[in-house]
């Protein structure tokens, strides 16, 4: 895992009112714990805080400039974002680590290669698109790359393929897919009306045969008549 610098500021003034007249001026409000210490209400300058995660992501050891000469080595936990406008930081927090400690973050997948499923018009679906994982800081790779290149259709990545050092812990299930290609949609419907289809002409059939036989025994009638 990198490491990268970020300057903060304490905050003193608490609440939701308070937390939205920051995000006015361009703020954060965030939280700084963990090991032990007391919570640090903090801010940071919403514009320099999306240039960082923009250029080291949320999964780096981040030596967190408090206050002059006072640096915390923290990592993200959590990042709130507008539900909407992905771009609009509502409130961050930050857990104070050590190097020497294992600890546990979600580090985002990457797939590369064009599946050969979907060259013969298979659809890539990627339904875990973090894997979480526990070690020490250092070792906390910053994301995990998977080639899907070699899938067909049917084929499917499993977290338990995945090949990482030994003193990495995976805490996802082994069985989870991480990325699969699937038959194409319409093709899917197709078959669906084709099945559709046969049941109700079969269904036709069977309510047309009783027919036949009462027509016959009217006929019978009127011959007896």
């Amino acid at each position: 895992m990198q490491q990268a610098k970020l300057e903060v500021q304490q905050r003193n003034t608490f609440g939701k009112q308070s937390a939205r007249d920051l995000r006015k001026e361009g703020g954060v409000p965030a939280v700084l714990y963990g090991r032990a210490q007391d919570t640090v209400a903090i801010q940071l300058d919403a514009r320099t805080f999306r240039q960082f995660l923009r250029t080291y992501g949320e999964n780096v050891i981040i030596n967190m400039e408090v206050s002059a000469g006072n640096t915390e080595t923290v990592i993200i936990k959590e990042i709130q974002r507008h539900p909407v406008d992905k771009q609009r930081l509502i409130h961050a927090d930050f857990i104070r680590i050590s190097l020497d400690e294992p600890v546990t973050s979600a580090v985002p997948v990457v797939l590369v290669g064009n599946p050969l499923g979907v060259q013969e018009g298979g659809v890539l679906e990627f339904p875990l698109r973090q894997v979480s994982l526990h070690c020490l800081p250092m070792q906390m790779p910053n994301d995990i790359t998977i080639d899907v290149g070699h899938l067909d259709i049917g084929d499917a990545v499993h977290v338990s393929e995945l090949t990482l050092d030994e003193e990495i812990d995976i805490l996802d299930e082994p069985e989870r897919i991480i990325a699969t290609v699937s038959q194409p949609r319409i093709q899917l419907e197709d078959e669906v009306t084709e099945a559709e289809d046969g049941e109700g002409e079969e269904e036709e059939a069977t309510e047309e045969q009783p027919t036949e036989p009462e027509i016959i025994s009217r006929r019978r009638d009127d011959d007896d008549e």
